[in-house]
């Protein structure tokens, strides 16, 4: 008993990556009595399953990967219930996001990211039209991470930022399950996409000397365990800049 306690409570790594294995561990779960209860369902389990690593801390190296998804489960599954299930799981794991992100920018470290230029010009851009403009991200191919670390740093109410994403991810996902199950897409074609832009950005960082899976909050969690103090005047320490950070959380 006291060794399942200590699994279920000690931290697994840094804070973001134990809420990925626990959310992967949640979902994982959850889809085993629903492939034995429900006919039909496994490649919507799937679907729900590999939506935790492409919208998580991989999901740096993994940036083409889920729309695709949503194309291929489409030819054995209904539009509607793709949707729906890819709606589910990524405001599931946008919750989990908002969360991580609110945490890291909470660091003493990026006292001064609210000083620089860019946030200041784009905090008072979102502020004009908050609402709209989550929206506008969610439903296009803009950076979702720019919109949702705006969010946090204007305080903007985690219930209408939830409903405004929603809003904006159900009819593009709708779209992909479309086209997936009008067009029946070959996987010869999906794999090259998901897979093309994952090799390219695994071989850059290792030409370059970088770690493959680049994740600045283990690193910095990490330096704060061992005393290290951030400069919170420059927004910069010994992990890099902030923009650098938040990019690698998208």
């Amino acid at each position: 008993m006291r060794s399942i306690s200590r699994i279920l409570l000690t931290p697994l790594g840094g804070r973001s990556w134990d809420l990925f294995v626990r959310a992967t561990a949640i979902v994982g779960l959850v889809g085993i009595p629903v492939i034995l209860f429900v006919p039909g369902s496994q490649p919507l389990v799937w679907l729900a399953l590999a939506g935790i690593p492409a919208n998580s801390p991989l999901s740096p190296i993994l940036p083409t990967v889920w729309d695709p998804l949503l194309v291929q489960v489409a030819k054995f599954a209904s539009p509607a219930s793709v949707t729906a299930v890819a709606v589910g799981i990524y405001m599931y794991m946008e919750y989990i996001n908002w969360h991580v992100y609110g945490w890291v920018l909470s660091w003493q470290k990026f006292d001064g990211l609210r000083s620089h230029h860019w946030v200041r010009w784009g905090t008072r851009a979102f502020s004009k039209a908050p609402f709209a403009t989550v929206l506008v991200f969610a439903a296009s191919p803009l950076p979702f991470w720019v919109v949702r670390s705006l969010a946090i740093l204007k305080r903007y109410p985690i219930g209408r930022f939830m409903v405004a994403t929603a809003i904006g991810r159900v009819p593009r996902f709708f779209m992909y399950a479309w086209l997936g199950a009008a067009f029946r897409v070959p996987l010869t074609v999906l794999i090259p996409v998901m897979g093309g832009t994952t090799v390219a950005i695994v071989m850059t960082r290792l030409f370059r000397g970088q770690p493959v899976v680049a994740n600045e909050i283990l690193d910095e969690t990490e330096h704060r365990r061992a005393g290290a103090v951030p400069n919170s005047a420059t927004g910069t320490g010994t992990t890099g800049s902030a923009p650098m950070l938040v990019d690698s959380m998208e």
